[in-house]
């Protein structure tokens, strides 16, 4: 091996064994910083204090007419249960089907949000009211002549916006959850005048007596 080669792998051998005499020293210099400005940035707290602006508030204002991605919201039927020319919506938004896992959600979130003042069947006569002298003016009784005739896009209406007294549960209860709230009150106001025949054969019975003939003893 010639004095150059030798050298060479000398230089390698050496580099080699520093290498685990690198791992874990520690030094008290402070690190080396190459860009600044991202390592002391000003920055600020929500709700904090903040001279620059006038308002003081560390938060600002979004730019009026900013959406944030994803929360167009264009849908008109579906978002504030409206028909292209502004009128409430008499039907479920083309994205919601109606069937028994819809009905059987609206049932849930009803009872949970709803059924406390208007009562498990709607008339307006929960818990809520026989507490204290009850509520005045009372909630409305979903069955009433005048409710019965509004478009299903009404109540998700009232539920988003609140009316009267009811203040609003778009906080509380997301868009289809609504829209399945609305549907099962339409399922209430339909059953109230329903009658023994009005029944399919295959439904069950009262008392799980499911496809008992007609006439059969429960």
């Amino acid at each position: 091996m010639d004095t150059q080669a030798r050298r060479l792998a000398a230089l390698v051998v050496v580099a080699l064994g520093s290498l685990p005499a690198c791992r874990g020293t520690r030094s008290e210099d402070p690190p080396v910083h190459l860009q600044q400005n991202m390592d002391f940035q000003e920055r600020g707290d929500p709700q904090e204090f903040n001279g620059f602006f006038a308002d003081g508030r560390v938060m600002r204002k979004p730019p009026e007419g900013t959406v944030a991605v994803g929360l167009l919201k264009d849908d008109d039927h579906l978002y504030r249960g409206r028909n292209l020319d502004g009128t409430l919506a008499d039907a479920l938004p083309p994205s919601i089907k109606l069937d028994d896992k819809l009905l059987t959600r609206g049932e849930t979130r009803y009872n949970i949000y709803c059924a406390p003042c208007h009562g498990q069947v709607g008339r307006g006569d929960g818990p809520v009211t026989r507490r204290g002298g009850g509520m005045q003016p009372p909630p409305a009784n979903l069955h009433l002549a005048r409710l019965r005739p509004e478009p299903l896009g009404y109540f998700y209406n009232v539920i988003s916006n609140g009316k009267g007294k009811m203040r609003s549960y778009k906080a509380q209860i997301p868009v289809e959850d609504r829209w399945a709230i609305s549907a099962w009150v339409r399922t209430l106001q339909v059953s109230h005048d329903a009658k023994p025949g009005d029944v399919p054969a295959a439904a069950p019975a009262p008392g799980g007596n499911a496809g008992a003939p007609k006439g059969a003893t429960p």
